[in-house]
């Protein structure tokens, strides 16, 4: 009787092992699991367990965490350049730390820091604030000189020339252009010991009377010259004539000068047209106009607007900016009044040219030009009585209307 009872005891729990083990694999745990179709997680933990320890399988690369933001002080609009910075120009935007602007440790985190600041360059909408684009401190605008400088390439001056609508390309240049200047030249013949024009003056002696001791000179004769004349087999002074053509350069009665022209400054880049004046107190000037009536709001200054093309309708300068060398050569050419106009060249053309020098004989060589020989006919009417249109340096019209305003 216990025999039967202790082998009925070992069916049951062999019964219940049999029943944990079927449970147990159908929930996917234990060796029965892939007998019930274990979930494709386990499947899953399976095989990355098989590529770690091993698999030619590689696994793919964990993602890139995203780096943080940080605030950084952005141009709510275009600053122009000399602006004192308010709130309603900034404003505050989350940038990555991996800028090289904040790595850099330039930009700026609070609007406040920079309100009263100063603009030493151009600033863009959405482009970011950074230190070294500000000045100190309101006051300290000499720090950085004037605003038209800042816009002076480096290694270059900045140099005025006077314009009108002949030698400057007829007003037609603005900020930005390049333009080359052409020199006129007149060439005379000197005498090499007292530095005058040649000829010298000629003052006749006469021979008795220097030998009497007597006055031998007589009337002096300016630029002429004594000279033996076969026909009348007498010596007689030779006087320059004094007939000259309208419109000519020089003075009737002295020596013609040799003129030659030539290409002497290239790429000169112009800066402005007209008289500068500091946009900061061009605003200040508009604003009390607009204030007291004498503009209208409409009229008020543009700060988006950096260096205005041309503040004056009749500019009498323009500004330049060269070499020092072709500084210098520009400003001895004014001092000895050379005849000096300004070539407009095409955006971007950085052509470097090569010219010869023009002058009369030049022309005429390589011109092919025939001097017409001496004949005995002329052209009616006379050069005396024809009149040569000429135009004055300003538009009359424009210089009128100007003119009649600025009376009002």
């Amino acid at each position: 009787m216990r025999l039967r009872t202790f082998i009925l005891l070992i069916l049951v729990l062999i019964l219940v092992g049999v029943l944990a083990l079927i449970l147990l694999g159908n929930s996917g745990i234990g060796p029965l699991a892939s007998l019930f179709g274990g979930d494709e997680s386990s499947g899953d933990t399976v095989d990355e367990a098989t590529n770690e320890e091993g698999s030619e399988e590689p696994l793919l690369p964990p993602p890139t965490p995203t780096p943080g933001l940080e605030d950084v002080v952005v141009a709510r609009a275009n600053i122009p350049v000399g602006t004192m910075l308010t709130d309603e120009l900034l404003e505050v935007q989350r940038w990555p730390r991996n800028n090289i602007a904040l790595q850099g440790g330039y930009t700026f985190t609070d609007t406040t820091r920079l309100v009263g600041r100063i603009a030493k360059v151009d600033i863009s909408q959405g482009q970011s604030v950074l230190s070294p684009m500000l000045a100190l401190n309101p006051t300290d605008v000499a720090s950085f000189g004037s605003d038209l400088a800042l816009y002076v390439p480096f290694g270059e001056v900045a140099v005025a020339f006077p314009i009108d609508r002949f030698n400057g390309a007829a007003f037609a240049m603005r900020p930005g252009d390049s333009v080359d200047v052409m020199m006129t030249l007149r060439v005379v013949s000197i005498d090499p010991q007292f530095g005058t024009i040649l000829p010298n003056r000629v003052e006749r002696v006469i021979q008795s009377a220097l030998l009497d001791g007597q006055a031998f000179l007589f009337p002096p004769v300016t630029n002429g010259r004594l000279e033996f004349i076969p026909e009348i087999n007498q010596v007689a002074a030779i006087v320059p004539s004094t007939i000259g053509i309208i419109g000519q350069d020089f003075t009737f009665g002295l020596p013609i000068p040799k003129r030659v022209t030539q290409l002497t400054i290239q790429q000169a880049e112009v800066l402005y047209v007209g008289t500068w004046y500091d946009p900061l107190e061009l605003k200040e000037d508009v604003e009390a106009e607009v204030a007291a009536g004498l503009r209208a709001p409409t009229d008020a200054f543009d700060e988006s607007s950096t260096i205005p093309g041309r503040l004056e309708r009749l500019p009498d300068v323009v500004i330049l900016s060269m070499s020092s060398q072709d500084a210098l050569a520009l400003n001895w050419a004014m001092i000895r009044g050379v005849d000096i106009n300004l070539a407009l060249r095409s955006p971007g053309d950085q052509t470097v040219f090569v010219t010869t020098s023009v002058s009369l004989p030049q022309i005429i060589d390589q011109g092919g030009l025939a001097i017409p020989e001496q004949s005995n006919f002329d052209l009616h009417p006379s050069t005396e009585d024809v009149f040569i249109p000429s135009l004055p340096p300003w538009n009359v019209n424009e210089a009128e209307a100007a003119e009649t305003a600025e009376q009002q």
